[in-house]
């Protein structure tokens, strides 16, 4: 029984069976049609020509390349929601691949397969494999950088070393964070290069036959990375002038340490799940190291995330706060393979009771977290706030916003109608949101307002703070008025219908 089971598992169908299946789990929750800010942001950006959006992202604070990736995608599927939302998916469901194409061949069928496992249960997945952003594409990036640094260890070989520079380049064009995490693993493999006595048992290597290449793949890295450094230095003069990163214990240091852990499921719960996860790798590191097994390239890959880690945190508390929960993601298949191994080494009974429990409660946590994320992507309140305007909409109606980030969410999917962001400040910067225009229209003048008569749809906060200044300034007749909380996401809508 227990030979047969093995042979299951280490089937290549059972494992190929998994992806398809963890796939479709997965993906359930994609069809659906709400978006937040970013993704909003997102989704303007690319509606601009690839010149456009080179210059527009310039002023903002993250790299291109995602944005250029999901143009060309737009093109041939379309920019609809559902299309950006599933190029997201494509690379989320590819880092669980990675399991299969590449772990698989390097570990082994069983460590291949715990990968895919946790690439696709652990929580973070149904939330941030289904955003519209850079973010699978970076942690796919980063993926696979380090496992060609890893085989380049194994193998010298030309086609190691290029692929290493491709990925490592795609991964710092994808976002900062994945800049620093490549240069993090470029480091590490220099000092293995160097120090390793491991990587010289065959008399036939020696340091120049990995000092020569790796020198030249990082001059192909530096030049390839070149046209965007000033951008780069440009932007990080930016942040280090303000950013919205809040500086507190919880968001800077703990947050990013759990963030794997933490989908739809309670804070308190996800707290709880870390605990647990970094108890079960403690305690596997220990039964290792008892029983005497090198496990030299799952250390690297943990210094890796911690020396990332660490370093945001430092600059985050002694600069300026760069340190941001969701940004720790871009490392997650360094993070995850020393699980992924752990979960298939299993000498003793102890261990073999420990980490079947352990598999169990990944099981259902990711089963639990993603009917959560199931039910509020497709909740009842989800898309009342399009439905309302469109009712209260008339021909020449003017819809008004002050707030840039409580707006744009329903802007973008009604990008035909009359759109503007109430603005009177022209000394305000808004150039980083000026992808949203066209459609979008700022009032810089009282006077254009003052100068409108007609209908008014209003756009305002809980408080209706924007209303009721409105309101004094101006004769409004309130026709209609409704409260919205989408439940994707939980961000609320005032929106107030009036006459001027």
């Amino acid at each position: 029984m227990k030979e047969k089971l093995k042979e299951i598992v280490e089937n290549k169908w059972f494992h190929i069976g998994i992806i398809v299946l963890a796939s479709i789990f997965i993906l359930i929750g994609a069809f659906h049609t709400e978006v937040w800010f970013d993704e909003a942001y997102t989704m303007a950006l690319v509606r601009h020509d690839f010149g456009e959006i080179i210059r527009i992202d310039s002023g903002d604070v993250h790299p291109v390349l995602y944005y250029l990736l999901l143009k060309v995608f737009t093109l041939v599927f379309g920019n609809s929601i559902l299309a950006c939302r599933l190029f997201s998916a494509i690379a989320g469901i590819l880092i669980g691949v990675l399991g299969f194409t590449h772990i698989r061949k390097d570990f082994g069928a069983k460590v291949g397969l715990s990968f895919t496992f946790l690439a696709f249960f652990l929580p973070y997945m149904a939330q941030y494999v289904m955003e519209i952003r850079m973010y699978t594409w970076t942690m796919l990036f980063v993926a696979l950088a380090a496992i060609y640094a890893y085989r380049i260890s194994k193998e010298n070989k030309v086609k190691n070393w290029a692929l290493f520079a491709i990925f490592s380049l795609g991964a710092a064009h994808c976002h900062y964070y994945g800049l620093v995490t490549v240069a993090i693993i470029n480091g590490l493999l220099f000092l293995y290069i160097v120090f390793s006595k491991k990587l010289y048992e065959n008399a036939n290597k020696t340091k120049k036959n990995y000092l020569i290449p790796f020198a030249i793949t990082a001059v192909v890295q530096i030049l390839g990375y070149l046209p965007w450094l000033f951008v780069f230095l440009k932007q990080a003069t930016s942040v280090s002038k303000g950013y919205w990163i809040p500086l507190s214990w919880g968001e800077t240091v703990a947050a990013p340490l759990g963030i794997q852990f933490y989908g739809k499921i309670s804070i308190g719960a996800a707290t709880v799940y870390a605990l647990i996860m970094y108890a079960y790798l403690i305690y596997q590191i220990i039964c290792s190291k008892k029983q005497k097994q090198k496990n030299g390239v799952l250390y690297l890959c943990l210094a890796v995330h911690f020396i990332l880690y660490f370093s945001m945190v430092i600059i985050s508390l002694l600069i300026k706060p760069i340190m941001y929960h969701r940004y720790m993601l871009v490392t997650i298949g360094l993070f995850i393979f020393p699980f992924a191994y752990y979960l298939t080494y299993t000498p003793t009974k102890h261990q073999k009771i420990v980490t079947a429990l352990v598999v169990v409660f990944i099981l259902g946590m990711g089963i639990y977290n993603n009917m959560l994320t199931i039910r509020d992507n497709y909740g009842s309140e989800n898309g009342k706030e399009i439905a309302y305007i469109k009712e209260q909409y008339t021909e020449g109606s003017m819809i008004l916003y002050r707030d840039v980030y409580h707006g744009t969410d329903i802007q973008v999917q009604m990008p035909e109608y009359n759109w503007y962001l109430y603005n009177i400040d022209e000394k305000h910067d808004l150039k980083p949101f000026e992808n949203f225009s066209p459609p979008l229209k700022i009032v810089f003048d009282e006077k254009t307002l003052a100068d409108y008569h007609g209908r008014l749809i209003i756009i305002d906060h809980d408080d209706l703070g924007f209303y009721k200044e409105l309101a004094e300034k101006y004769e409004l007749k309130e026709l209609a008025k409704q409260y919205i909380r989408p439940n994707y996401r939980g961000i609320s809508f005032n929106i107030i219908t009036v006459e001027k």
